[in-house]
């Protein structure tokens, strides 16, 4: 059966020696590892459309083990991401935790439209890379059910509650998250260890 999804490219990894496996995150089927064979050959139609920090438009074959990649066709590359290498350590970082904390076929489309906002605002901003970054990240925990927030031990309860329920451009301009950014930080990276 033939199915379409638009997807953010999270990783791609070599798999046999032309083929690869591709990780996607989508708004219909969550995340999901697709086959694209002979992607990695140098004429490839698919290689280009595949790049990680990608929102693309996929077009998918059931398979017997794993889907299969037919099609793609690039939606937005997040050019400005790719070309600077601290957004791109930050779009990374949140891609990679994505990666991690979500299970295959488990769609939330509030974990897809996270994180292309996420993407969007990223390639638009100038600084400020660590606030948009840990902002996605407490988040993404709070729509996993993970509410760091929550725990009577955190000294920064308030600031964490206030990053979960406002946007970003409303967090980068606390002037109290500012000033705690590293400690608000350390205690993303210690809520994410996996």
């Amino acid at each position: 059966m033939y199915y379409n999804l638009t997807a953010i490219i999270l990783k791609r990894r070599v798999f046999k020696e032309d083929d690869l496996l591709v990780t996607v995150y989508s708004k219909e089927k969550g995340k999901l590892v697709l086959l694209a064979r002979g992607a990695k050959k140098v004429l490839s139609k698919l290689a280009g459309h595949l790049e990680p920090v990608s929102l693309s438009y996929l077009n998918m074959v059931d398979g017997r083990a794993i889907d299969q990649l037919i099609g793609a066709e690039m939606i937005q590359c997040f050019s400005a991401i790719k070309n600077d290498l601290d957004k791109l350590a930050a779009a990374g970082w949140l891609l990679n935790l994505l990666d991690q904390m979500t299970l295959e076929n488990h769609a939330d489309s509030r974990i897809f439209q996270l994180t292309q906002k996420f993407l969007t605002f990223l390639e638009k901003e100038s600084k400020n890379y660590d606030i948009v970054k840990i902002s996605a990240g407490f988040k993404l925990l709070h729509l996993l059910g993970l509410n760091p927030a929550g725990k009577a031990e955190i000294k920064f309860k308030d600031e964490i509650e206030f990053i979960v329920k406002n946007n970003i451009e409303e967090i980068c301009k606390n002037k109290n998250i500012i000033k705690n950014l590293k400690v608000i930080g350390d205690i993303l990276n210690k809520e994410t260890e996996i």
